[in-house]
């Protein structure tokens, strides 16, 4: 009789500790798959064999109660297989979730066409529908990409020395020198 009480308290405590060590191994994934996120982040708006990417920075952001609810920054990532583009995604990335939240919010009330839209995180997502990239090729979009890629690095807004004339990319701050 005492062989069956102790073979049922080792069966309880058998049960006991597989119940913790699933609970601990549920716990534990539900930490790492907070703090990896959703997986958008610098690392992910780099080009690479399945993407190119064209990030552009938004240099006036929080210029104004105006502009608050722009984007810091836009990914434009395009998905492609040897030389056909796959898919067209822009990625709106602003300063944290709630900014992001309150435009996507912004967005709706304006009746946009929400089908395409969703806001992951910091991030409002346009997918773009197939018709959108027909006919691009990832030899287009790379060239596109690098041409963006080489008028960014320029510093557009130095200006230029020309016969007496300090120019800028904005035609109406062209001051003449004396």
């Amino acid at each position: 009789m005492a062989n069956k009480s102790k073979k049922k308290d080792n069966k309880n405590v058998v049960v006991g500790v597989v119940v913790a060590i699933v609970v601990v191994v549920v716990v534990v994934v539900a930490v790492v798959l907070a703090v990896r996120g959703n997986g958008l982040n610098d690392a992910y708006f780099k080009s690479d064999d399945t993407k190119y990417v064209l990030t552009i920075d938004n240099p006036t952001t929080g210029e104004s109660e105006t502009n608050s609810l722009e984007p810091v920054k836009t990914h434009i990532v395009y998905t492609y297989s040897g030389d056909q583009i796959t898919g067209m995604k822009t990625y709106g990335e602003f300063k944290d979730t709630d900014t992001a939240k309150k435009a996507f919010d912004a967005i709706k009330e304006s009746g946009e066409d929400m089908t395409n839209y969703t806001v992951e995180g910091k991030y409002i997502i346009i997918t773009a529908t197939a018709d959108q990239y027909e006919g691009m090729t990832a030899n287009d979009v790379k060239a596109q990409i690098e041409f963006m890629e080489s008028l960014k690095n320029k510093d557009l807004n130095s200006g230029e020395e020309v016969q007496g004339e300090t120019t800028t990319t904005d035609e109406s701050a062209t001051k003449v020198e004396e």
